[in-house]
């Protein structure tokens, strides 16, 4: 098993990316393919074959999806049984197990398929579109093959569509020493996130959850906040040196997160910049497919709230997140619904004259600060992970019952400071660029000088040994 946090893998990626430039171009796929397959192996095992079988099962569906010769009704009903049948092994492991056997999510860990989730949405998404026509079936088995299991983003993401990805694949890039910077920036940037700020949060939030009633109300609520945190800086993290990864291969892949999404000012924003390939997905593939048509503006809210409840469900089999999908879904709607009518009470309150008019700076903070506090409401839900789990940790949280812990120790303090070393960098990088595109326009001694500070800390404060990824679970 390679974690993108081990030495380990550094020290395999290095080699392989010099033996990548040194392949004849036409070869470039058989290498990748070849190395894409030993990572997935490394971490699935036995269940290597399940991918393999779904990646030929998807190439035979593909290919009859786009035959000139069948009518719509009849590839509608093809579509619809391809899509069953590669859905049924994440059903099967990640669903009808743990429900048949009575086992917990933790139990599971070990039982899916890594990746399954992220592979098996590639193929609905790659069959959707071959069945709208938006794009061609690939015709070369091997590059659906990479791009259905493309070590870097196998095993969480960015979840690439086919026609951002499949190019890159046919028309490899030679090599470039910018390439190779911007690779580097990423993977360390991603790992003082992931193993510097993730790690250390988690290592103060944890016995918070794990006992919630050892502790004040206060304390869990701010563990609930800054959970929100370590997850951002876990996920992003993880997606920084899965991009860095690709790059080093001259491979480009979708941003995944916002720069700033802590501080993102409604929970509409936030959610649009949050694993922004996962959930477009779910927008393009759920809620554009059962929306079609539909001009009903309370038909409309009831599909969102369906699409909202699948993405909680895609999350594990638990009605905690059910209850996360569903708050998440209730906050978006009613900021939706009421987007207007806030507008009109500023203006007409006079709020101008105390700084809140719309747009205002004061407004903006007021707007973060209430959004922060009220995803206290909803985020704790989603770590807790199971209703009884839930339930006890509100329960903590609104003092009901609850100890005389508290959060505010010098460890806290020190993770905020290095936190503000990431915000300061997201702040200079604006929502437009990545840690690559902003560091190769300085000039060469801050680019050094970012990258030795960066390496110090994640050297100095870096915690390897509990730096698991978190989402590994989905």
């Amino acid at each position: 098993m390679v974690k993108f946090t081990d030495f380990t893998y550094l020290v395999l990626l290095l080699p392989t990316v010099a033996a990548y430039y040194k392949v004849p171009e036409a070869k470039k796929w058989v290498f990748l393919l070849i190395t894409s397959a030993l990572f997935n192996l490394s971490w699935s095992g036995k269940y290597l074959a399940v991918w393999v079988v779904l990646v030929l099962i998807c190439y035979v569906a593909g290919k009859a999806l786009s035959n000139q010769g069948y009518s719509k009704r009849h590839r509608k009903a093809l579509l619809s049984l391809s899509i069953a049948i590669c859905l049924s092994p994440l059903l099967f492991f990640k669903y009808l197990v743990p429900v048949h056997n009575s086992m917990s999510l933790v139990a599971l860990n070990w039982i899916a398929p890594i990746g399954i989730s992220y592979y098996t949405f590639l193929i609905i998404g790659y069959l959707y579109d071959v069945y709208r026509r938006y794009i061609k079936p690939e015709n070369h088995l091997g590059y659906l093959m990479i791009y259905l299991g493309f070590f870097p983003t196998l095993l969480a993401g960015p979840l690439e569509r086919t026609r951002q990805l499949v190019p890159q694949l046919r028309g490899p890039k030679p090599y470039e020493r910018e390439n190779i910077k911007a690779g580097i920036y990423f993977i360390v940037w991603g790992l003082f996130k992931k193993i510097v700020l993730a790690a250390r949060f988690a290592d103060i939030t944890s016995p918070v959850f794990d006992r919630p009633e050892s502790y004040t109300g206060i304390s869990v609520t701010l563990a609930i906040l800054l959970f929100s945190i370590q997850l951002y800086c876990d996920f992003s993290g993880y997606t920084d040196i899965a991009t860095g990864s690709a790059r080093l291969f001259g491979i480009r892949l979708t941003k995944n997160f916002s720069n700033r999404y802590y501080f993102a000012p409604s929970r509409t924003e936030s959610w649009s910049a949050w694993n922004i390939t996962v959930t477009s997905w779910f927008r393009d593939y759920i809620f554009f497919n059962i929306s079609k048509g539909v001009t009903n503006q309370k038909r409309l809210e009831f599909n969102r709230l369906v699409t909202f409840v699948i993405t909680g469900l895609w999350h594990g089999p638990s009605w905690s997140f059910v209850i996360w999908g569903t708050l998440q879904w209730a906050y978006i709607n009613f900021e939706m619904r009421t987007k207007h009518f806030w507008s009109k009470l500023y203006a007409s309150a006079g709020l101008a004259r105390l700084g809140l008019s719309t747009g205002s700076q004061v407004h903006y903070v007021w707007r973060v600060a209430v959004r922060l506090l009220t995803g206290t409401l909803i985020m704790g839900w989603f770590r807790a992970a199971e209703l009884g789990s839930g339930i006890r940790l509100y329960s903590s949280m609104f003092g009901f019952k609850s100890g005389a812990g508290s959060l505010l120790t010098s460890s806290l303090l020190l993770t905020i400071a290095l936190f503000l070393v990431m915000d300061f960098f997201n702040y200079k990088m604006g929502e437009k660029e990545d840690i690559a595109s902003y560091l190769l326009k300085k000039d060469t001694f801050y680019q050094t000088l970012s990258m030795l500070l960066l390496v110090q800390l994640v050297l100095i404060f870096g915690r390897p040994s509990v730096a698991n990824f978190y989402y590994i679970q989905f």
